[in-house]
């Protein structure tokens, strides 16, 4: 487990309620503000940040806690204080200071979730049943890293703007757990690793990259950032899945293929931190730079997929 993640989704939330558990605010305005920012800042937090190192049940259950610390506040003594505002100048600050980054990120995490009014391609599901998260998804750059290749001033984005509006997925286990041991490197102990990968549409394979080595995990191969890839023409866009497991890949260029066609499988090529499922839609597949076609909006059986969403069939 990384620094960052025991501090942003362990210690943090941890702190936060034990404060509202052993260091109420005075008054009931002042207990109930505390109680609030401290649910925005959980809210975000769940929201905003990736469940994968730990399951996506444990912000559910730092839920739970806060409002069992609210109602055993209640049952047991009734509002912490008396009148109005008794807390402290500290307190005071404490609680604006929870409040304005928790809002700030509870706000950017829910818009991520709306689906622009911007041209959508629907697709089938590009894998087998099963249990997956959604890692990177949305229309936020917040809880969607790929958004920021949208940005045409930055050179070194271009060749790679039809990503913009990709999910990247895990598969996990039913309780979301998604690899065995401590921090393995090796990409085979992860569940997504050698999933099959699924056509999401019929039509013709356009074009197919092959051959390069999986990574063990978190190097990343930056020469080759889709690593081994296909892209499907599916008639109005193109489906690109990238990724993908070296020498999986089952279909050839200008091979026909049907919904639900067998690919390859998922793997831990090129720029992938570790192994997951990279899907976009885009228009065009320009010769020069095959990923740099116009982006589009995905929907995976009418449904709009964001960071933490999961489907499971």
């Amino acid at each position: 487990m990384s620094w960052m993640v025991m501090l942003t989704q362990v210690l943090l939330p941890l702190a936060l309620l034990a404060w509202v558990a052993f260091y109420p605010a005075s008054g009931w305005l002042a207990w109930g503000l505390q109680l609030i920012s401290v649910a925005a800042v959980l809210l975000g937090i769940g929201l905003a940040f990736l469940w994968a190192v730990l399951p996506f049940w444990v912000p559910y259950a730092y839920g739970l806690l806060l409002i069992l610390i609210g109602a055993t506040h209640l049952l047991r003594k009734g509002v912490p204080g008396t009148g109005i505002w008794r807390a402290s100048a500290a307190s005071s600050v404490m609680i604006l200071a929870v409040a304005l980054p928790g809002g700030y990120l509870a706000w950017h995490a829910i818009n991520g979730r709306v689906l622009p009014a911007e041209t959508v391609v629907d697709i089938a599901p590009p894998f087998p049943p099963g249990h997956y998260l959604i890692a990177h998804g949305g229309s936020a750059p917040m809880i969607n890293a790929h958004l920021k290749t949208l940005d045409q001033t930055v050179e070194r984005f271009r060749p790679w703007r039809g990503q913009s509006k990709a999910l990247d997925i895990f598969r996990i286990s039913p309780l979301g757990f998604h690899k065995k041991g401590w921090r393995p490197t090796d990409p085979a102990r992860y569940t997504t690793f050698g999933v099959p990968v699924l056509s999401p549409c019929g039509g013709e394979v356009a074009l197919v990259v092959d051959g390069i080595e999986d990574m063990p995990v978190p190097e990343m191969d930056r020469d080759h950032m889709a690593g081994n890839y296909v892209a499907i023409n599916c008639g109005d866009f193109f489906a690109i899945l990238a990724h993908l497991r070296q020498r999986s890949i089952a279909v050839a260029t200008g091979d026909r293929v049907t919904t639900g066609d067998l690919l390859g499988q998922m793997g831990n090529s090129g720029n992938s931190s570790e192994p997951h499922l990279h899907l976009h839609a885009q228009k065009g597949l320009p010769e020069e730079a095959p990923l740099s076609g116009e982006p589009l909006w995905i929907t995976i059986n009418n449904r709009f997929l964001v960071r933490n969403d999961r489907l499971s069939f």
